[in-house]
Order: C-alpha cells, then structure tokens, then sequence
C-alpha cells in the first residue's frame, strides 16, 4: 500500500504482516503470495445476489474516469463502459432498467441489466423461459460457473454477460463489508465462542493489553487506508465534489436505504444541483428548491398531502418549484417503492435524511463543501485547556449535528404528526460515523493525490497531521453486531473489552480481524493477532 513518509503517516503494520504471513490483504502483495480464490460454498454464505447488485450499482469494478483502471470487458472479450448502472427496479422483472452501456461493436445500447451470484441462475431462474426480460441488454454475474460466456433470451436473441471477480479490486470480504454496513452476525445470534487461540491466552495474560491495544491500532488503520484506496484519483475537483456528494447520500441511507439514496445521488448530482439552485438566492430559498429537487425525484411529493396548516404550506411550495424543473428531470421521478421504512427509526426516515443532505447543501452547494471541510480541518484552534483532537472532533460533527429544517426538525414524516420538541436532523452518532467512512479516508486521498502532483506542501502535511490526530482521538461508537461479537471472542470479561476497545480506531480494528479471520471459514488459521503472536512479532519491529 501506498503510504510515503510525510504524506500519510499512519501504520502499515497490519499489511506488512499480511504480506508476511501469506494473506492477500495488501494489493501488492498479490503477486507475491497468489489469490485465495473463495469456494463456492464460501462464496454463497457471504455474497448473497443483494450484495452484487450493490457492487453494480456502486461501480465497485473499473470505471471509465479512472485513467489508472484496467478496461472493462465482457466473457466474449468485447469492451464495456457503464455510462449508467440503469434504475434500481423494486417491481417484478429485471434488477434495472434503463442501463446505458458503451460495447465494443454495439455502439451506445440501452435496456435492463439483470444481476445473479453465479452465472448458472438465468437458466434455473427461467429468464431464457419469460417474454418480460426480451429488454434486457447485460447479464452480470459475480462468478461464471458454467461454460457460457452470454445469456439467451426468450426471443432468441444472445446478450453479453459480465462477470465482476475478474475486475474488482478489494477482497472478497472487503467487498462484502463496503455494501453490508452492519454485515456480520445477526442479532438474534446466539453469543460468540471465545476464540480457541485468542480469548484464552488474554485471559491469562499471554497476550498482554499492550500488545493487543498496538494489534487493534494498526488493524484500525489498516482499514482507514483501505477506504482510502477506494477514493484515490480525485484529484479533478468536480469528481472530488460528486464523490463526497454520493458517499454522504449513501451514508445517509444506512444500511436499509443505500442503494435508493446512492440511485438519487446518481440522478440529482451536484453539476445538476448547481443548474437549478439560484445562487444569488437566500439560503432559505436554495433550500426550498433543494427540498423540491431531492424530495421530487425521490418520489415523496406524489401523493403528499397534509391535514395542518404548515403542511399543506410546504408541500404547495415545494410543487410549486417542482413544475418549475425542466420536464426532463420530473421525468426521472422514482417511486416511494424504493425506499424501506421497516426496521428504520422514524428519526431516520428517508424523507428527513433527505432534508438533511439539502440543509446541508444549501449552504455550500455553490463554494463547494469539500473545499469547506478542507478549511475546517485546517481552520481549527484548541480553544483554553481542550485539546485539538477534541475540537476537531466537535466542529466535524457539529458540521452535521447543527443542520436545521423549519419543517424536518419536527416531523419523522412529510405530513406527520409535529413533535413536541424539535430534533436533530443528524444525530451525534450519526456524525461520528461520516467522519470515519467518509471525511477522514476521503481527505486522506485527497492530500495523497495533491502530492502525486506536487511536492508535498506544508499546508498538506498539516492536514495529514491533524487528521492523525482526529483519528487517533476519536472515542468509541455505539457497537454495532460486528464489534459486539468480536469481544465476545477476544474478551471473558466485558470490562476488559471496555477498557482496551476504548476508541473508534480500535472498533475499526476489531471490524478488520473479524473481516480477515473470525467471519471466514479459515478463522484462526487466517488470523494475524494468532500468527503475528505465536510467531512472538513485538509489533514495533514490523
């Protein structure tokens, strides 16, 4: 991995021991050690068909603004780009309409995509047998486990498959974890066993806290980096601005509504925003017609109607504005049907997370918010006796935390019954963890990219040096199933995970072991915290 000395000063450890021990987690030492290649049956406990059309949607495969990407091609060797992934379809029939694909002797074609774990389901589903998938132009697939290298439709004709193992960058677990943000072990589980290796010997003291704490630091960063990779060639600052745009829709969607809010990202992206939003208007007007944008073409103004006052106010503003678009954007309008309310907390619905993201670009949607955060970070003074971790951290998340709606703050629901006591939009929870998956690791790459380009600026190694800081100071996150299960297996006692699983840095450490070992097959077989000790590696000398 790609950490030169000034510009990201964070370990590597974790990958060196990787690399030391045979595992495949550093993309460089690929070649050195060879791919494990899952089994089929690991294959199909943890890449469920869900998860690939996340990666499809996602475009976690090589895309046509990345000069540094291998092409895309099809089983039968053509050249394929994706213009447009095609429209996420809640509706029986085909996984998406409307793709817009570039392939090698078709030109520029345009139809349904139908996604599949494994290549053999278009015959066992009976696509080859129903009139209702004639449209579809592209079958993708995760793995090809038959001989086919296209797919047959029921009108005779043959379209191309693309299988996406022969192009993704991240591991296979990797790639499960970036489209599972709570992935891992269910809640109704029954507890975690106790690691055969692990749990026993920091019981009894054979692995000491010490060692462990310095183990789950690098593991943590380890993970940053990681995350950092997946932003890398951002220099352009339009991308750099759609980037930070999509990443924060998608983590406003949490884990039951990313696809949809990624889907309305890709539909409304920031150049479009830009064309509608008047930018000499007041920041309560930009937000009005952020609202009839987002909300729009989010489906939530069909239908919306109100038995109060205040209601029936906003929802004939906001149409008011939305008649206002060019056809062509009403046009592109989904449906409430993509979104999931079940399981959601009503201060997380997807209606109020939207006004969110429009408060939030109301104010910064012209100057930039990346270039914002930029300056915040850089900007920061520790005031009297607090320390800078600490004021960055509070100025972050009050970035989200503060966002304020006259309408949203008191309503779970467009049409709702008003809350006694307004609340906020983001909650510190919330907050914390866009800094962690998306701010740190994007303006990481972001400092990584302007030194590519240039001698590493004072002003760079500041921002990396503050980052380091946040990063390193960061307290602990409410523990999600995956946190919670690891300590089950390190720990016997709960107040010795408390003590030494005491940062967001570590949590994310504990995520990359159970990603590495404890959520696989191999278990401690592929565990560096069993082979880096038993192997009696003082960590400092890696």
């Amino acid at each position: 991995m790609d950490t030169r000395k000034g510009i990201t000063p964070f370990s590597d450890a974790y990958g060196r021991l990787l690399e030391e021990f045979g595992r495949q987690g550093v993309r460089g030492a690929r070649e050195q050690v060879g791919e494990r290649q899952p089994s089929w049956g690991e294959a199909r406990r943890n890449v469920r068909e869900e998860i690939v059309r996340c990666l499809w949607f996602g475009g976690h495969f090589p895309q046509g603004d990345r000069a540094d990407s291998s092409p895309l091609t099809t089983d039968d060797g053509r050249r394929i780009e994706v213009l447009s992934p095609g429209w996420w379809n809640v509706e029986g029939g085909p996984d998406f309409i409307r793709a817009e694909l570039l392939l090698e002797g078709s030109g520029r074609v345009v139809g349904d995509v139908e996604v599949h774990t494994f290549a053999s389901a278009w015959s066992a589903h009976g696509h080859d047998r129903q009139p209702e998938y004639n449209d579809v132009v592209l079958h993708v697939v995760m793995w090809n486990d038959s001989e086919a290298s296209d797919a047959r439709l029921y009108s005779g004709q043959v379209i191309p498959q693309l299988t996406l193992s022969r192009f993704v960058e991240e591991e296979l677990e990797e790639l499960v974890e970036i489209v599972d943000m709570d992935g891992g072990p269910a809640r109704d589980e029954p507890p975690a066993v106790p690691g055969r290796y692990c749990g026993e010997a920091i019981a009894e003291g054979r692995i000491s806290a010490e060692w462990l704490e310095r183990l789950l630091d690098c593991a943590g960063d380890y993970r940053l980096l990681t995350k950092m990779g997946r932003f890398r060639g951002l220099q352009e600052k339009v991308l750099r601005e759609q980037t930070l745009y999509a990443s924060l829709a998608e983590a406003l969607g949490y884990k039951n509504n990313r696809m949809p809010f990624l889907q309305l990202a890709k539909l409304l992206p920031v150049r479009r925003l830009r064309e509608i939003v008047p930018s000499d208007a007041p920041a309560s007007e930009r937000r009005t017609v952020l609202d009839a944008a987002l909300l729009g073409v989010a489906g939530f103004l069909e239908g919306a109607e109100g038995e109060d006052e205040e209601t029936r106010s906003y929802v004939a503003a906001l149409r008011e504005r939305w008649e206002q678009f060019p056809a062509e954007l009403r046009e592109q309008r989904m449906s409430s049907g993509h979104w999931t309310f079940a399981g959601t907390r009503p201060a997380s619905y997807p209606a109020r997370r939207i006004a969110a993201l429009s408060c939030l670009y109301a104010e910064h949607l012209q100057a930039g918010l990346f270039g914002h955060l930029v300056r915040v970070v850089r900007g920061v003074r520790a005031e009297g006796r607090r320390r800078l971790d600490t004021s960055l951290r509070d100025v972050l998340t009050g970035v989200f935390i503060a966002l304020d709606h006259p309408y949203w703050s008191s309503r779970y629901a467009l049409g709702g019954k008003k809350l006694d006591a307004p609340r906020s939009l983001v909650g510190r929870e919330s907050a914390m963890s866009f800094i962690v998956d998306v701010l740190i690791p994007l303006l990481l790459a972001h400092t990584e990219g302007q030194a590519a380009e240039a001698q590493p600026s004072p002003d760079d190694d500041e921002l990396v040096r503050r980052l380091r800081l946040l990063w390193s100071g960061l307290p602990r996150r409410a523990p999600n199933s995956v946190v919670r299960r690891m300590c089950q297996v390190l720990f016997r006692e709960p107040a010795d995970a408390a003590r030494i699983v005491n940062s967001a840095r570590r949590q994310q450490g504990l995520h990359q072991l159970h990603s590495d070992a404890c959520g696989s097959e191999d278990g401690c077989r592929r565990c560096v915290l069993y082979l880096a000790h038993s192997a009696g590696k003082t960590l400092t000398e890696v």
